[in-house]
C-alpha cells in the first residue's frame, strides 16, 4: 500500500517518492551488499520492501515515502540481460576527479517526509531489517526552505513540470516495456561557497543565475553563461524537461544543494547512469534494479546516478 497522499497512487507500478512533490525532509542512504551474505540478499530485499510498505502505512500523516533502488554493478551481477536500456555508468565530467569503481554502491534508500522524526524512525527500522546483508557507505540529509529557496537565496525548481505532466517527463515508457513506469534518477551533491556568494552584488548574483532573486522571473538580458541559459537543453528544437526533487543541505563545514532529478538523462543530452527502484509490493522473480557511481568532485562534491524501477 502506498501513502494516500502519493501522486503515484493512481499509477500501479510507480514507487512513491519518484513523481510526488518533495516533502520537507530527505535522507538518502547508500549501501553496499556484503560479500559474506550474498546468499541472503533475496530475503533481505523482501523484508526491506515489506517494512517500507508498513512504515508508509504507519506514517501517512507525515507524508512518508520510501523509494528503493539498486546500482548498476548490482544489476550486472544479478540481472544483466534485463538491464534498462538507458542505464549508463556515471561519466567523467570536466573537472571531476573520482574512481567510479571505488565509489560504486549497490543499494539506495530515499526516505522523505514532512516530519524529521518519521525519517529517523524509518531509516533506523529499515537498516535494522537489512541487518548485515547491506552495509551503509554514505548518508545525505536535506531539507526544504520556506518558498523552496536554496542556500544561495534563489527559488529552486522553478521550471519543474506540473503534476499532471510529471509521468510523461519522468517515467520510462513504451520504448523499454520491461521497465515501463520505472525512472532514472541522477544525483549530485553540489557544494556552494555561500560566503563568497554573499559578497557578490545582487546584479552579479542574478546574472549568474539568469533570474530575478525576488520572484525568480527571467530577464531577457541574462548572460549566455548564466545557469538558466546553460541549463536549457533542446533536442530537435524541443525543450527537454526533467523533474527535480532537489534539497538544500547545510552543516558547519559545508552547504549546498542535493540535486536530484528524474529523467532518462541520455535523452536530455547528458550521459548519466541510473538506479532502478523496485516496487513496494514486489515480486522478486526476477527482481531488477539499479543505482550507479558516487564520486568526488573537487568543486561540487559527490555525484550519484540511479534509475528507479517499479517491479510488477
Amino acid at each position: 500500500m502506498r501513502s494516500q497522499h502519493s501522486l503515484a497512487e493512481s499509477l500501479v507500478n510507480v514507487q512513491p517518492g519518484v513523481i510526488d512533490s518533495p516533502q520537507e525532509h530527505l535522507d538518502l542512504v547508500c549501501l553496499n551488499a556484503s560479500p559474506k551474505h550474498r546468499a541472503t540478499l533475496r530475503g533481505a530485499l523482501q523484508r526491506l520492501s515489506e517494512e517500507a510498505t508498513r512504515l508508509m502505512e504507519q506514517h501517512v500523516a507525515s507524508g512518508l515515502t520510501v523509494t528503493i533502488g539498486f546500482g548498476r554493478t548490482f544489476v550486472d551481477t544479478c540481472s544483466a540481460p534485463r538491464r534498462p536500456k538507458a542505464l549508463r555508468a556515471m561519466p567523467r565530467f570536466k573537472g571531476d576527479e573520482y574512481d567510479p569503481t571505488a565509489a560504486q554502491t549497490d543499494l539506495v534508500m530515499q526516505i522523505c517526509s514532512n516530519l524529521k522524526f518519521a525519517n529517523l524512525i524509518a531509516g533506523k527500522t529499515l537498516l535494522g531489517r537489512l541487518g548485515r546483508v547491506f552495509e551503509p557507505k554514505a548518508h545525505h540529509q536535506g531539507f526544504i526552505f520556506p518558498g523552496t529557496r536554496g542556500v544561495l537565496g534563489f527559488i529552486d525548481g522553478t521550471a519543474n513540470p506540473a503534476s499532471e505532466d510529471r509521468p510523461s517527463v519522468a517515467l520510462i515508457g513504451d520504448t523499454d516495456p520491461l521497465f515501463r513506469d520505472g525512472s532514472y534518477m541522477a544525483f549530485r551533491k553540489i557544494r556552494e561557497d555561500v560566503t563568497a556568494w554573499d559578497k557578490l552584488s545582487l546584479r552579479a548574483q542574478e546574472d549568474a543565475v539568469g533570474r530575478r532573486k525576488v520572484d525568480s522571473a527571467e530577464y531577457p538580458d541574462a548572460p549566455t553563461t548564466s545557469h538558466k541559459k546553460k541549463s536549457d537543453v533542446k533536442l530537435a528544437g524541443r525543450e527537454m524537461k526533467i523533474y527535480r526533487r532537489s534539497y538544500p543541505f547545510w552543516s558547519p563545514f559545508e552547504s549546498g544543494l542535493l540535486f536530484i532529478c528524474t529523467r532518462p538523462l541520455r535523452r536530455a543530452c547528458l550521459e548519466s547512469p541510473g538506479v532502478v527502484t523496485i516496487g513496494l509490493r514486489i515480486s522478486i522473480t526476477p527482481w531488477t534494479a539499479d543505482i550507479t557511481s558516487c564520486h568526488r568532485d573537487p568543486r561540487t562534491g559527490t555525484s550519484l546516478s540511479v534509475i528507479f524501477y517499479s517491479g510488477r
